[in-house]
């Protein structure tokens, strides 16, 4: 889900004043900590259950990652809901992250906070062109794949096949949130008919009491440069979820700038980058979903 157009939206970000890609610190490095449990995992003596993974190579992938959390990305695969939920498990729980990916290539599994997930074994087994880092794969794959009950995930399997058991429901973003970050609280805020403005205003209040917000949106529609006719097409379903980080701000409506020309800002990962949406309330309505916020207990608003 969400991989469709992927290059021609990215061009369009680009090139586009309102959705700006912020410059990533290429200086920064990694916590010796952090440097140290990689070096653990490096060492270890247990054979991998991934057939077609290399070790050292995913090693160096999480690496990268906890250097810079936006490495992470769903490449040419439907994983956008996967992608950003461990995003954030990279940005606020960098040790588990790390867990996580050990035990999933050591033994095909990783504890979740409420139960144990389990790769399947025949995704062990497969082979193909990931069309993705081998990390990302190993974890945004296992993910996606537990979750479908129809469509197995298989990196030969056709595009339609692949696009079909990448949709993901909010009920699994709420689920990951739970079993990834251990947050007790979730709450999805759909806006199929309205309310795209008090749903924004709910990711803004998680994020400032240090829980996480996904979006769901239409990513042609939010992010790209379209024409009428092909924007009220895209204004007919979501197929993107996307990290919101915060900055959120919605202009107030005046006489002058009337409803459907006051601005609306936030900044969200999405494709390995951090993307500032500046844009109009209409386009909010037209194609900005829904919301899926999660808390720990006792942050309630």
């Amino acid at each position: 889900m969400g991989n469709m157009r992927k290059e021609y939206l990215l061009a369009d970000i680009a090139s586009t004043p309102n959705y700006m890609r912020s410059d990533l610190n290429p200086t920064a490095t990694i916590d010796p900590r952090l440097d140290e449990r990689l070096a653990q995992f490096a060492r270890s003596p247990q054979t991998g259950v991934w057939n077609h993974l290399d070790k050292s190579q995913i090693i160096e992938d999480i690496r990268d990652r906890l250097v810079n959390p936006y490495q992470i990305q769903q490449g040419e695969q439907p994983f956008c809901g996967p992608a950003a939920v461990v995003f954030e498990l990279i940005r606020k729980q960098p040790d588990r992250y790390i867990d996580i990916c050990q035990n999933l290539y050591e033994h095909g599994s990783f504890d979740g906070y409420t139960k144990k997930i389990t790769v399947a074994g025949r995704l062990c087994r497969s082979y193909g062109n990931l069309r993705m880092a081998q990390a990302d794969w190993m974890l945004l794959a296992t993910l996606r794949d537990c979750a479908n009950t129809i469509v197995p995930v298989h990196p030969k399997a056709p595009r339609l096949i692949r696009e079909l058991g990448g949709i993901t429901k909010p009920w699994e973003i709420n689920g990951w949130v739970k079993e990834l970050l251990g947050y007790s609280q979730m709450k999805s805020h759909p806006t199929i008919l309205s309310g795209e403005f008090r749903a924004l205003q709910e990711a803004d209040s998680a994020i400032k009491d240090g829980g996480v917000a996904f979006g769901l949106i239409n990513s042609q529609g939010l992010l790209g440069t379209n024409s009428f006719l092909v924007s009220r097409f895209h204004r007919i379903y979501p197929n993107h979820w996307v990290t919101i980080l915060g900055d959120i701000s919605i202009e107030p409506s005046t006489k002058i700038t009337k409803n459907k020309q006051s601005r609306v800002q936030f900044d969200m990962y999405s494709w390995g980058r951090k993307i500032h949406v500046n844009t109009d309330t209409a386009t909010i309505k037209d194609f900005f979903w829904g919301v899926t916020v999660g808390k720990s207990l006792g942050k309630a608003s």
